[in-house]
């Protein structure tokens, strides 16, 4: 696979306007809907905006998941909203600079994020972090820089053969949105992603990726 279509971010999710941030006092959850399998929570971060967790299970490898990330032209078939996303440096195997562009609903305007991403296999678990990197390029016109923005994705096998896949995540969409739109838009995005996610991932079963380990799966 070609270094440009290595999306190991991804900003992957990085779901359109989630306006969400670890926070520093961990607050406890509040369950908000579930739906298809998949489970959406939310807390209080800061000034009215709140950070939301995605929870699912569904039958994936590692290699399958990391092999969907790093499918560019298939970006937005899945994440929310995504209209374009490329590499722009690619610092080792598992780290990656990435661009993506959303296309905001109305009466928003479009988005972009460029962000930092590192992977990696700890203790069985799959573990993506991703990070703010608005500095690595200047603003494209015509677009509203998200920024602040900080996301977890972590895989865990079960018993019963499938896989345990959490998604926490804050970013700050920027512009002149109300909270409660952002917070709104936050929660209908992640649910739109992580069907997305199901539904795609059946197609990249049964490939090994060359840089993660093999699995008995």
């Amino acid at each position: 696979m070609k270094p440009l279509h290595r999306l190991t971010i991804f900003i992957t999710c990085i779901l359109l306007f989630s306006p969400i941030v670890f926070a520093t006092t961990e607050l406890p959850w509040i369950f908000v809907k579930s739906e298809d399998g998949i489970i959406i929570h939310k807390r209080p971060h800061t000034a009215g905006l709140v950070e939301i967790q995605a929870q699912m299970q569904t039958p994936t490898t590692y290699s399958g998941f990391l092999l969907l990330l790093e499918d560019s032209e298939n970006v937005p078939n899945w994440i929310d909203n995504v209209s374009n996303s490329r590499v722009l440096m690619q610092i080792s195997d598992a780290e990656n600079i990435v661009y993506t562009q959303f296309k905001a609903p109305w009466p928003a305007q479009d988005r972009d994020m460029v962000t930092y991403s590192k992977y990696r296999v700890e203790d069985g678990q799959f573990v993506l972090s991703i990070k703010d990197a608005s500095n690595y390029l200047a603003k494209e016109a015509g677009y509203i820089r998200m920024y602040d923005i900080d996301a977890l994705w972590t895989l865990q096998p079960l018993t019963n053969g499938n896989t345990y896949i959490t998604y926490t995540a804050y970013a700050n969409a920027g512009g002149i949105l109300p909270n409660w739109l952002m917070n709104e838009l936050s929660i209908s995005s992640a649910l739109s992603t992580f069907k997305g996610l199901k539904e795609q991932l059946p197609k990249y079963q049964g490939q090994q990726h060359p840089n993660l380990p093999n699995e008995p799966r």
